[in-house]
């Protein structure tokens, strides 16, 4: 045989051999990725859509309950009377909905605390229904043990959807305090001792206010919004328990404080703070309606310790200089009399002329005015009934419309002053150290005495 058929023919033949290899090969290898997707067919336990699920039927070690869904919202039809927490019950769905196993076993080759399982849960959709059975954590706890019911199977799914599927029946409470938004709230009262501390009511015509005793201060509408924002936010930091037999444990027998909650629909909440929860002193624990006890932050409920006084605008309001043509000062065992004139920036202290145009002494002048004329309270108190008598502190303004006001201070005990105005007690009270303190008008006064050099 010639060379070149030689070589042809042992082309051939090794060409044959090349495409029997490479057929080998992929038939291998189509097998395996047959077998690879016939293994991920298999752990691929449910895949639905998870918004069309209409009803949830939970078995758990606390109680079976029946979820199902009322225009947008899920309601509880059976099991108790609570608010469930919305977003939990959609959170089950969706790891529901795409449940895939990492491995499955044998359901007879070992207990999986299967038989029975800690908890189960079957979703329904339409003609369809899926259920889920969650049993023990494995030993490295990297995941937890699950059945369908629909095979002789226990799958092994990762934590987080085994720990998501794992139902307790405190975890469908809702977490928030109190079922209304920051709009939703027309009332809130909090009581201490059986004795009311505040009372807001809410009005759509006048806002916020207290009760009628207090119009006669400037309400802090900024300061109840916050108030009511923080507690339309307020969640569970943990359930500690239900229907508790005994409350003493927890000082609710004797509660520390009660806040009452009223909406706009009729509806209201009463929650009774008690003690704070054992060694957690951060904490307080809070009996709501439905008989459930619970643990919040105490910086969470620090509303629960206002009063009235921290619901209006703590600073009394006396004249600027601006307003006025001068003033009297007696003080310290001092009687001084001033004239100003904020225009021409010129003004006399006992006959004495200081000129504002010199920046220092107008801002001597300006310190010493205010540390008497922008009064911060220290507290309120309605039913005081003080005497004008021997007043630590006397300023008479003199006003541009001709007028006169007058602004007293006497001794209230515990470092704190009766403030009167045009010989009235205006019901709020000053600290003292705002009158002899640092940075006070004593000081003040002395500094502006020595900037125009005079005594």
């Amino acid at each position: 045989m010639n060379k070149p058929i030689v070589a042809l023919t042992a082309l051939v033949i090794a060409a044959g051999g090349s495409v029997g290899a490479y057929m080998a090969v992929k038939n291998k290898k189509d097998t395996e990725t047959k077998q690879a997707e016939e293994a991920a067919a298999s752990l691929s336990i449910y895949n639905f859509d998870p918004y069309s699920v209409e009803k949830l039927e939970i078995t758990a070690e606390d109680g079976s309950y029946t979820i199902e869904k009322s225009d947008d919202d899920w309601v509880l039809t059976s099991g108790g009377d609570f608010d469930l927490e919305q977003d939990y019950i959609t959170l089950i769905c969706e790891y529901a909905s795409d449940l895939t196993a990492i491995d499955s076993y044998d359901i007879d080759a070992d207990n999986y605390g299967l038989t029975p399982p800690s908890s189960s849960v079957t979703l329904y959709s339409g003609d369809s229904s899926y259920t889920i059975n969650v049993g023990n954590m494995s030993p490295t706890g990297n995941c937890y043990y699950i059945s369908t019911g629909n095979d002789s199977k226990a799958y092994a799914v990762d934590t987080i959807n085994g720990s998501a599927l794992k139902l307790d029946g405190k975890m469908l409470h809702t977490k928030s305090i109190v079922p209304y938004s920051d709009y939703d709230i027309v009332q809130l009262t909090v009581s201490k001792g059986g004795e009311v501390v505040y009372d807001l009511n809410y009005d759509d015509e006048t806002g916020w206010s207290l009760p009628e005793e207090y119009s006669c201060f400037k309400f802090d509408s900024t300061r109840v919004s916050s108030v009511i924002a923080t507690l339309t936010r307020l969640e569970v930091q943990k359930i500690l328990e239900k229907d508790p037999a005994d409350l003493a444990p927890y000082g609710l027998e004797e509660p520390y404080a009660e806040i009452y909650v009223k909406g706009k629909d009729g509806t209201e909440r009463r929650i009774l703070a008690g003690d704070t929860y054992g060694d957690l002193t951060e904490r307080y624990v809070l009996l709501c309606e439905d008989d459930q006890l619970e643990s919040c932050y105490t910086a969470d409920l620090g509303f629960i310790d206002y009063t009235p006084f921290n619901y209006i605008l703590q600073e009394f309001y006396n004249p600027d200089y601006s307003e006025i043509t001068g003033f009297e000062l007696s003080f310290n065992g001092r009687e001084d009399s001033f004239t100003c004139d904020s225009e021409a920036l010129a003004g006399t202290m006992n006959g004495t002329a200081f000129d504002l145009n010199d920046q220092d002494t107008l801002t001597a002048f300006q310190n010493f005015y205010r540390s008497f004329s922008n009064v911060y309270l220290s507290d309120i108190d309605i039913e005081a009934e003080p005497e004008l008598k021997d007043p630590i502190l006397t300023v008479v303004y003199h006003l541009k419309d001709g007028g006169d006001r007058t602004y007293q201070l006497t001794d209230a005990g515990n470092g704190q002053a009766y403030i009167f105005a045009d010989g009235e007690f205006t019901c709020q009270l000053m600290d003292q150290e705002a009158l002899t303190g640092k940075n006070s008008l004593l000081s003040f006064f002395e500094k502006f005495r020595d900037t125009i050099g005079t005594e």
